[in-house]
């Protein structure tokens, strides 16, 4: 009976384990930027035929520039993400949303 009160805590505690270590996968999404919604703090790009969705809020840092050389880039804010631009962002995942924490907006893909 003990042998089995003990594989359960232990299934459960490796479960709950995943769980978390699960909902703080990092991520990185680039695409062209179709939509800026500022009340719905989301931002739309199109990533090859897809559709993704980043998510920002008042700590997401925004800066502008090349990806190629980040000496280069200059702080930006979320107004000046535009449809058109387009838009590297790091963060973590919120189900198939990117909760972003830093993005880097450039007019388009090609420098």
């Amino acid at each position: 009976m003990r042998v089995i009160q003990r594989i359960a805590a232990f299934s459960l505690g490796i479960t709950f384990a995943l769980a978390l270590t699960a909902s703080d996968k990092a991520g990185r999404l680039s695409g062209s930027v179709l939509d800026v919604d500022k009340n719905g703090s989301q931002i739309t790009i199109q990533q090859g035929t897809a559709h993704r969705v980043v998510l920002f809020n008042a700590a997401t840092q925004f800066t502008a520039g090349s990806s190629a050389n980040s000496k280069t880039a200059d702080p930006a804010t979320v107004d000046q993400v535009k449809p058109g631009n387009y838009l590297t962002c790091q963060g973590t995942w919120s189900g198939v949303k990117l909760a972003a924490s830093a993005c880097r907006v450039r007019p388009s893909k090609k420098p």
